[in-house]
This record gives C-alpha cells, sequence and structure tokens, in this order.
C-alpha cells in the first residue's frame, strides 16, 4: 500500500536478452515500473484555458457528461465545458482527475548488430550496430513519461508541469578488434 499521490513504484522488473544468429546479433533491454501515481499539472492548466482535446470534444458536444446532483438532490447529467473545466482545472483546481498510474512498460534499447566476416586483415573483427533507445512504451497510461518529473525532492516530485518529452534516441556503433 501507498500513499495517495506517491510516485515511487512498489517494484521494478527488467529482461535483457541478447540473440545471435550467424552473424547478426540482436539485444534489448525491457524494463517496467509497476506502482505509483503521478499528476499531470500539465493537463489540469490546458484543461482550465480549453485548449487541451478534451475540452475541445466537450465543447463540440455542447456539454460534459457527469453523474451526479445538484443542490436541491436533483440529477445532473450534463454540465457546460466551461463551467465545468473552469472549476476542475488550473493550479487551485480538483487534482483527482489529473492524477494517473506511474506503472509503465517499454523497450529501454534495442540493437541490430552485424560482424563483417574478416579474414587476412589488420583488424580481426569489424561489428557494426544500429542503436536505439527508449522507442516503444507497451504500458502507460498517464500522458507523460512517469519517470520524467520536475523534481526529485519531496515537493514535485511525481508531477508534470510542462515537462519535456522523453528523449528517443537512435545510432550507429561501429566496433573494430585489433
Amino acid at each position: 500500500f501507498g500513499f495517495i499521490g506517491n510516485p515511487n513504484p512498489t517494484f521494478q522488473l527488467g529482461w535483457n536478452n541478447s540473440l545471435t544468429y550467424k552473424d547478426f546479433t540482436l539485444s534489448f533491454l525491457v524494463d517496467g515500473r509497476f506502482g505509483g501515481q503521478v499528476l499531470s499539472m500539465t493537463k489540469m492548466i490546458l484543461d482550465q484555458y480549453g485548449v487541451s482535446k478534451e475540452t475541445g470534444d466537450a465543447r463540440d458536444r455542447g456539454y460534459v457528461a457527469v453523474n451526479g446532483v445538484d443542490g436541491s438532490g436533483n440529477a445532473v447529467s450534463k454540465v457546460d465545458p466551461q463551467t465545468w473545466y473552469g472549476a476542475i482545472g488550473g493550479r487551485s483546481g480538483i487534482s483527482e482527475p489529473y492524477i494517473y498510474s506511474a506503472t509503465v512498460v517499454r523497450l529501454r534499447e534495442a540493437s541490430l548488430g552485424y560482424s563483417f566476416p574478416i579474414k587476412n586483415s589488420f583488424f580481426h573483427s569489424i561489428k557494426a550496430s544500429l542503436i536505439g533507445r527508449n522507442l516503444i512504451y507497451f504500458y502507460k497510461k498517464a500522458p507523460f513519461d512517469p519517470e520524467l518529473t520536475m523534481s526529485t525532492g519531496n515537493g514535485l516530485s511525481g508531477v508534470d508541469v510542462f515537462n519535456q518529452p522523453a528523449t528517443r534516441y537512435m545510432g550507429l556503433s561501429l566496433n573494430l578488434t585489433f
């Protein structure tokens, strides 16, 4: 059990493997962080100003569907989008709709390499590889990468406030053995 809004995972798990066939090598690392909760302040602010996709969809429909009652106890099923998102969005809004699971499973690294057959050369071996990092999310509920947060301190850990997206890296590796 954890506290509400605790971004720390309950556990982490990873699987690293390397497969070789003839002169080809495929290596990959799949890892996951399970548990925890994160808050998207970015989404709260975008909703308050009415510039998110959800607020646009609600304006197109003309309402936000809710299941509630008014002050007199009468059932309420539709609310004006500007009223709804103006009340729940923004820095002083209701944060519950903006809390997401911090569980994330991704293809952290992958590489595909080829070893060139070398005979009677100055080099014993030459291997070229295509390498990638942060390539695919297999599972993610938050609208941002839960590992990228505002701070590592107690104050804003697990909070997204217009953070930059996770960087996807692609590169080449050349390994020469003499």
